[in-house]
């Protein structure tokens, strides 16, 4: 009886030991990549000993290798049923799970191994691996666009190790995508504790800082990561775009182009050296940053759109090249996303409108300097108003205009499509764009056509180029009728007076009694528009007038003139156009004291071919004059529009040479000078650049025409 078992014993390990043979042989095979030898070892094995954990758990690694991850699955399960105490196993089964994205099943079965409470090293490091394999899926899920994805192994993640500092801060990032921004900036917080120095954590904090508006925690987080890594490119590009919105431009140039001498192929840093450029009046060199943002990212939409804005500031570029350029970008990225289904609206023709409103601007910005009185005026048993804001940060003024819409929504942490579908779902039946192509837009939102009406607003003084969007509006002291309608995709709609009404700054002081002329004995001209407005064009026409009057001074408002470089490069600019800079008096831009600097200056000079707006408007409020170049488009023809609707189109040039020769007229003439500044701002309260219920009104029966017409053409939907 004893022989016999110690035979039985032999056979049993002689067979062990056949089966560890084939099963290294299938191993060497697997790994040389001939699976159908790996696979008849494996078979062999198999048929020997049809549960042997190894041979299932080799067969499930062959099977995915060769068949994918959901085949392999079953000899997984086989092999941790049969050595459960084998960590390596359960790996692999969880692994393979969430490469299915079989999430809940991964983490249901990582839970259960770590409730085994098997403290041993083996263990641990599985615990590892499986946290490290999730955080890669994570990575993987969130540069491919799907936060939803991303969010739930991040959390995965976590839930197994909360000290996981990648993890916290691609949650972070996720949180920041999702427009839940508060939550990035504590995630990012908790990351940086867990890893002080690590550069990558501080510049994702700064970005998300610049998102909440918070300029100043930003320069100090990114500044922070360029200090622990000076090559980190990404962290220079957010510098740059950070000091280029406190106006800090030789800044921004300076980390703009250090981020692209890291990354050439970093688009942003392109972008963001084009916005800096273009702020310093560099538009040839802005224009070729921004064709290097798309050389390196074709679908870089926000360095599209600076492109085009960009087109419409620079002399000599044809409105018909922007206009072209802005069909290409409606053609290639807008108009394949256009929805062609019917609208459930409501079609009364009379009832009562929902009109929907969207924009990065309902904050401290001039925008909300126009949309509030219309706001205010809008007849409400008429119309019903929604806002769709599009920036994350928000102030005391998105709380004032707040109160002044039915509905308000913040739209950053929604993508496109989600934007869309709530837009719809509101059953917005005319959906206005007060963006255009500038900051914050959403105009891919406007190509899904989420509202039966479109309109583009105030925003943009240009086609959009979407044939999404249904109305430009405009009036005809802007765009001249038989004109400017081919340069359009949308159809041109005319106000019957102004296009917009301006609002006074609720502190403007009063204007200045007595003339700066009177107490400095010379005449000085003021231009307070922002620098990148500016034409060698303009420049040329001044220095024509200060040549004309030796006794006459400049002031110039500059945004970081005090910044030696950037008055170096402005001086240069005023010398090479013939101004004498001992005449020049510089100053930089300022907010708090901003109306005070309207003291300053007996008479203003408007920025051509891209005018003044707010600039102009403040100006005329301050009791001060100025110049304007009648141009041939809206943008250059938004002076000669104020000035006209009050009544003062002799201060209007149609040429270069009459401008100058109005200026000096007028600076020639002290007794007329006086007289328009005395009631000015009286003329500019009384005019129709401010009466907001006949505007409003004008507005009202705008949006009901077109309410009415597109009821007309779509009678049968």
């Amino acid at each position: 009886m004893r022989e016999h078992r110690k035979s039985r014993t032999i056979e049993h390990a002689h067979a062990a030991d056949s089966i560890e043979r084939t099963l290294a042989k299938a191993i060497a095979h697997r790994t040389a990549g001939r699976y159908d030898k790996a696979r008849r070892n494996l078979q062999r094995a198999l048929d020997a000993a049809p549960h042997h954990a190894g041979t299932h758990h080799e067969l499930g690694l062959l099977t995915s290798k060769a068949d994918g991850p959901g085949p392999a699955v079953p000899h997984f399960v086989a092999a941790l049923r049969a050595e459960p105490e084998q960590p390596r196993y359960w790996l692999a089964l969880a692994v393979t799970l969430l490469v299915l994205n079989r999430l809940d099943e991964a983490r249901a079965l990582i839970l259960q191994f770590r409730s085994r409470d098997i403290a041993d090293d083996a263990s641990r490091a599985i615990l590892k691996d499986f946290a490290d394999h999730a955080f890669a899926r994570g990575q993987e899920r969130y540069s491919a666009g799907d936060l939803a994805g991303a969010e739930t192994l991040a959390d995965l993640v976590i839930g197994l190790d909360e000290t996981h500092a990648n993890a916290t801060h691609l949650a972070g990032a996720i949180a920041a995508g999702k427009g839940r921004h508060q939550q990035a900036f504590d995630l990012f917080s908790i990351a940086i504790y867990r890893e002080p120095d690590n550069a990558g954590y501080f510049s994702s904090l700064g970005a998300v800082l610049i998102a909440m508006g918070d300029y100043t925690g930003a320069i100090s987080a990114l500044e922070r990561a360029v200090a622990l890594n000076p090559d980190l490119a990404i962290a220079h590009s957010n510098l740059s775009g950070v000091y280029q919105r406190v106006s800090h431009h030789s800044a921004a140039v300076t980390h703009a182009r250090r981020a692209v001498a890291l990354d050439p192929g970093l688009s942003n840093a392109h972008n963001n050296l084009g916005c800096s450029l273009k702020s310093l009046g560099h538009l040839p060199e802005a224009l070729a940053s921004f064709d290097r943002a798309l050389a390196t990212d074709p679908t870089h939409i926000t360095a599209h759109s600076n492109r085009l804005f960009t087109k419409l500031y620079a002399e000599g570029v044809p409105h018909a090249d922007y206009a072209a350029d802005a069909r290409s970008f409606g053609a290639r990225f807008a108009d394949p996303l256009l929805r062609k289904r019917p609208f459930a609206n409501d079609r009364d023709p009379e009832r009562r409108l929902r009109i929907g409103f969207v924009s990065g601007d309902l904050c401290t910005h001039a925008v909300a300097r126009f949309i509030e009185p219309f706001l205010r005026h809008l007849d409400r048993t008429r119309f019903e108003a929604r806002a769709y804001m599009t920036q994350a940060a928000e102030d005391a003024v998105s709380a004032r205009l707040r109160t002044l819409f039915d509905g308000w929504h913040n739209i950053t942490g929604l993508n496109d499509d989600e934007a869309a579908d709530l837009i719809e779902s509101e059953k917005i039946d005319i959906l206005v764009d007060l963006s255009g192509h500038s900051a914050g837009h959403r105009l891919l939102v406007f190509a899904r056509k989420p509202a039966p009406v479109q309109v583009t607003w105030m925003g943009h003084p240009a086609t959009t180029g979407l044939r999404a969007m249904d109305y430009r509006l405009t009036d005809a002291r802007l765009d001249v009728p038989g004109q400017t309608e081919s340069l359009h995709t949308e159809t041109v709609w005319w106000l019957p007076g102004v296009s917009a009404t301006y609002e006074a700054h609720h502190d403007i002081p009063p204007v200045r009694e007595r003339p700066p002329f009177e107490d400095n004995g010379f005449v000085t001209f003021g231009v307070m528009n922002r620098f990148e407005k500016i034409s060698d064009g303009a420049f040329k026409t001044w220095a024509a007038i200060l040549q004309a009057l030796p006794d006459a001074r400049l002031f110039m408002v500059v945004a970081d003139v005090e910044t030696a470089v950037i008055r170096e490069k402005v001086n240069a600019r005023l010398s090479m156009a013939g101004i004498p800079l001992d005449r020049v008096r510089l100053h930089p831009r300022v907010t708090t004291t901003y109306f005070d600097l309207y003291h300053e200056f007996d008479i203003a000079l408007d920025s051509f071919p891209y005018n003044g707006g707010t600039t102009s408007c403040d100006t005329l409020c301050m009791g001060v004059p100025f110049i304007a170049l009648r141009g041939s488009q809206a943008v250059s023809r938004v002076g000669s529009s104020l000035l006209e609707a009050i009544g003062l189109e002799e201060l209007v040039g149609d040429t270069p040479e009459d401008y100058a020769t109005r200026a000096l007229e007028l600076a020639r003439d002290p007794d007329r000078l006086r007289a328009i500044r005395t009631n000015l701002r009286e003329r500019m309260f009384a005019g129709p650049v401010m009466d907001h219920a006949r505007f409003a009104q004008d507005m009202g029966d705008a949006f009901r025409s077109m309410w009415k017409g597109w009821l007309e053409t779509h009678h049968s939907a």
